[in-house]
């Protein structure tokens, strides 16, 4: 699996927040529409993101070609804690409920209080198989285009090399049995299999990387 020449990862910048949302709403495009109706608006994306950014921006990675064009990102937190505490700390949660009340996400309602109760049941397992900290991988995607070319590979390594720097001695992820490409990518970054939990949504592969 070469990876592409050139390739840049580091940090996202503000104004390539717009083209990641893009990237998820391509892979992500059947969960996303669910929530936020079709074609979904980037808007909640965009609002969220860009706060994750501001909290820990080493956390937040892009991949990039020679020409800049964003391939990919990854959304990596040293603290799920941390970051949920900021957020009330900002009195974000309520900035965005306001937003998405006067309808600026575009919310399909009854399908967000169905997630909603999904999430609850699935929160409870966050701390199952952890032995340090609560770091996390919660969003990785890749453009179309790129896939296959090591992209998501880079990305993982960056985001295990921002942990380690930072002290971080584990980071765990979740990942559906079924998703082949991206079980292969965490295998080779090597991340190792430690527990199966559920949603109402199916199983999750919960997998632990040793920065």
């Amino acid at each position: 699996m070469a990876l592409p020449s050139a390739l840049d990862v580091g940090p996202i910048r503000p104004d390539e927040m717009g083209a990641a949302v893009a990237v998820f709403l391509e892979a992500f495009h059947e969960g996303a529409s669910y929530i936020y109706g079709d074609p979904p608006r980037p808007e909640a994306m965009i609002d969220v993101w860009s706060f994750a950014r501001e909290v820990e921006p080493g956390g937040f990675l892009a991949a990039r070609d020679a020409a800049g064009t964003l391939l990919g990102y990854a959304f990596i937190t040293s603290s799920v804690g941390g970051l949920r505490r900021q957020a009330i700390m900002r009195l974000a949660p309520l900035r965005w409920a306001w937003r998405a009340v006067c309808g600026r996400y575009g919310i399909v309602w009854a399908h967000v209080l169905r997630l909603f109760g999904n999430k609850m049941a699935f929160s409870r397992t966050a701390g199952e198989f952890r032995t340090s900290g609560d770091a996390q991988l919660l969003n990785i995607a890749t453009a179309a285009d790129a896939r296959g070319r090591g992209v998501a590979f880079a990305l993982v390594s960056a985001g295990l090399a921002y942990l380690r720097d930072r002290g971080v001695q584990e980071l765990r992820l979740e990942v559906r049995p079924d998703n082949a490409p991206a079980r292969a990518v965490y295998s080779r970054a090597r991340f190792m299999e430690v527990g199966r939990t559920r949603d109402p949504g199916g199983e999750w592969v919960v997998m632990v990387g040793r920065p």
